[in-house]
């Protein structure tokens, strides 16, 4: 197999891990505050895959995965009307409480447990700007939350939602359902960030979009197979001549 092949199947391995997120995107078309996701690409020089077709010292290119590039443009706000659903509008994260530590996560569908805590469709407790989990006094059933994460209900204040902010949000690490992790302490969001109650920020991939690089991507696969065909022809016909010569 010739330098054309490898590069067509380095080109189709890629290819099909494109292909993999693009389905995933399409999967979480309607899951709530997923983000879009990306694979990020680099050049790989090999020098011991040398082009006799070039000048001497010539290498070839193959490409190597390294990264995921997430979108993290906000979704669109959905309204619920349902005071426990929160969204944020602007850059942030809510902070909630799991057996492997503190995960973060755009996933604002809270829910009241029977002890008064607000807790995620897992059961995972929300946390306050302190780290402690929130929760509702007996009786409390008006519950209002402010757009800087302060709630009320009918006996007072409850405390402050936490809206956590990361100087690098690529660096959070996908830990699934919506969760992420940080190796680094957050910061609180600024101003630009709002707490959205009776909101869901819905899904950020676009699905028009996505269906066309899917076609894309199919194309290019086929036009990587085809290379690779051809060679295995021009091979076949070179090893039936020379058969023929000897």
């Amino acid at each position: 197999m010739q330098n054309p092949s490898f590069l067509a199947i380095n080109h189709q391995a890629a290819l099909q891990r494109q292909m993999d997120v693009i389905a995933n995107n399409l999967a979480n078309a309607s899951t709530t505050g997923f983000k879009s996701q990306r694979i990020m690409f680099a050049e790989m020089l090999n020098g011991r895959a040398a082009n006799p077709a070039l000048s001497e010292g010539s290498r070839v290119a193959f490409v190597e995965e390294i990264g995921m590039l997430r979108d993290t443009r906000d979704g669109q706000m959905v309204s619920t009307g349902n005071q426990m659903d929160l969204a944020i509008s602007g850059p942030g994260y809510f902070a909630v409480e799991t057996p492997g530590g503190v995960r973060y996560t755009r996933d604002g569908r809270f829910r009241l447990a029977s002890d008064g805590r607000v807790v995620s469709q897992d059961g995972f407790a929300l946390l306050d700007q302190g780290g402690r989990p929130m929760s509702v006094r007996p009786g409390d059933t008006n519950i209002e939350v402010a757009r800087n994460g302060r709630v009320t209900a009918n006996s007072g204040e409850i405390g402050r939602v936490q809206v956590a902010a990361f100087e690098n949000d690529q660096a959070l690490r996908p830990q699934g359902n919506g969760l992420y992790s940080a190796e680094v302490e957050p910061q609180q969001a600024d101003q630009r960030s709002e707490v959205q109650q009776g909101m869901l920020e819905g899904s950020n991939v676009q699905s028009v979009a996505e269906m066309t690089s899917m076609i894309d991507v199919l194309r290019r696969y086929q036009s990587a197979q085809k290379i690779i065909d051809n060679e295995n022809d021009r091979e076949r016909k070179a090893i039936e001549r020379l058969g023929r010569v000897s």
